[in-house]
């Protein structure tokens, strides 16, 4: 029987596809629109500040869609990486599932199942975002005539979709860019105050698949602090 031999160019071409392909995964990352018999309307969000007890879910399980009946029989559980397959519990009073204080992982894949009827999904989860300009209880001197540059990073890494930065007493909230880890406040848009609090909060967000029509998944981390402005 003939044997086949691997040319440079095959060699060559094959690194190549491989390159790709873990270019593709890292760009992808761990979100998945999932799939699902497309019967159940699914609207959950992840909240938290990156701790174990500051985490909290909530998911909305309805038959067909928005208006659907409230599917309180469903099965929904979360998991990923440290976070072992973890039920959410149905909250009669408030008609929904809810669950508070998990561990924060960077990926997290979501599971309901009611009967024949189901969906799954995953999400890019937001570290914990910490500001690390300004300090907290620092001052910031609009006189000095320099723009304020608030500064944050994320404990996984991750980039998320959407980030917005909001000045309370100065009642600002902007947009940041994709992926950006500043944002930049011109001196004469702070309001003097003893104790502003800047809020940055950011989020990530997919369309589930499987789901009726509306059916999303989204993750979000956020901190505030306080701050002088003079």
């Amino acid at each position: 029987m003939a044997q086949w031999l691997a040319s440079p160019y095959d060699t060559f071409m094959t690194r190549c596809a491989l390159a790709l392909f873990a270019m593709c995964v890292s760009a992808c990352g761990f979100s998945s629109p999932g799939g699902g018999s497309k019967t159940l309307y699914v609207v959950a969000h992840m909240s938290g500040d990156g701790s174990f007890n500051g985490s909290r879910a909530r998911v909305t399980v309805r038959g067909g869609s928005e208006r659907g009946e409230a599917m309180r029989e469903a099965e929904v559980a979360i998991r990923g990486g440290t976070l072992g397959r973890t039920l959410i519990p149905w909250d009669e009073d408030r008609e929904e599932f809810r669950l508070d204080s998990f561990t924060w992982v960077p990926g997290v894949r979501l599971e309901v199942v009611r009967g024949d009827d189901w969906l799954d999904g995953a999400i890019d989860v937001p570290g914990a975002t910490l500001i690390t300009n300004p300090i907290a209880d620092s001052t910031f001197r609009r006189a000095d005539n320099v723009p304020l540059v608030v500064r944050w990073r994320d404990e996984f890494g991750t980039v998320a979709q959407d980030t917005r930065v909001r000045f309370d007493k100065a009642d600002i909230e902007k947009t940041a860019v994709r992926g950006s880890l500043e944002f930049v406040v011109p001196p004469n848009d702070l309001r003097v105050d003893d104790k502003e609090k800047v809020r940055v909060q950011r989020s990530n967000e997919i369309q589930l698949e499987g789901g009726a029509p509306g059916s999303v998944l989204t993750a979000s981390s956020e901190h505030e602090i306080e701050f002088k402005v003079e």
